[in-house]
């Protein structure tokens, strides 16, 4: 008697979830829209790598103390035209702290 009543609970457990899968109530694997949001990840993950490369190679060549910013000396210190360089710096510096962060020196870039 116990064994049946096992029996019959467990029947009315796993038949609903087998009917459910056959139905596609259940996905067995990664459908096309996870693939595509993957695909999509992937692709915003490089383009972020691709513009932390670029700020980090732009503040190797400049940041003299490394302190993760530029000062305006800094950043013409490899200017050849220091008063377009001036202007340059200005126009980037945003929040107007006389110092490029790394997402001024980003727009900077054109990233």
């Amino acid at each position: 008697m116990k064994t049946t009543i096992v029996a019959m609970m467990l029947a009315a457990l796993i038949l609903p979830v087998e009917a459910g899968a056959k139905r596609g109530g259940i996905p067995k694997g990664p459908t096309k829209r996870d693939k595509a949001e993957e695909k999509k990840e992937q692709k915003e993950k490089e383009e972020r790598d691709r513009k932390h490369e670029a700020v980090k190679k732009f503040l190797e060549e400049r940041d003299g103390n490394h302190d993760g910013s530029l000062s305006r000396d800094e950043f013409l210190s490899r200017e050849t035209d220091k008063e377009a360089g001036g202007k340059k710096f200005d126009d980037a510096n945003k929040n107007g702290d006389r110092t490029l962060s790394k997402s001024e020196i980003e727009a900077l870039l054109g990233l």
